[in-house]
């Protein structure tokens, strides 16, 4: 069920966030109890069983035949590699340098060579850290 608002006026942030975690991960657990029990189904069904294991035979097929139009194009296969490596360090610093701009409360905004607009995406995620809060 969507949210009209996320935070109410009359309510602190950080209980307010809390509850929302803990909304997440209690969803987060309901999801993972019904796709395991679905996947449990689905192991019982003969055909699904028999369609997935022909899938996977085709996949290592596919992936056999790739292999080998790789290995008949070596320095292209190097390229192809070395191009994605190139692209995602130039997309992590067109990352930090946009929020760097962000931060000093300088609009950014890029266009390509069609004229097609492209403005900054921000986006929080939370992390377990790996330490436990004494009670």
């Amino acid at each position: 069920m969507a949210r009209a608002a996320i935070m109410s006026p009359h309510m602190s942030d950080i209980p307010r966030l809390q509850e929302l975690l803990n909304e997440i991960r209690t969803k987060k657990n309901r999801k993972k109890e019904l796709s395991k029990s679905f996947k449990d189904e689905l192991a019982q069904h003969e055909r699904y069983t028999a369609l997935k294991e022909e899938m996977d035979t085709l996949k290592a097929e596919k992936k056999s035949i790739e292999n080998s139009v790789r290995e008949g194009s070596p320095k292209e296969s190097a390229e192809l590699e070395d191009l994605s490596t190139e692209i995602k360090a130039d997309e992590e610093l067109l990352s930090d340098m946009a929020m760097s701009l962000i931060m000093k409360n300088e609009s950014v905004e890029l266009v390509d060579e069609n004229q097609s607009r492209y403005v900054p995406v921000l986006s929080v995620k939370f992390k377990k850290d790996g330490e436990k809060r004494e009670a």
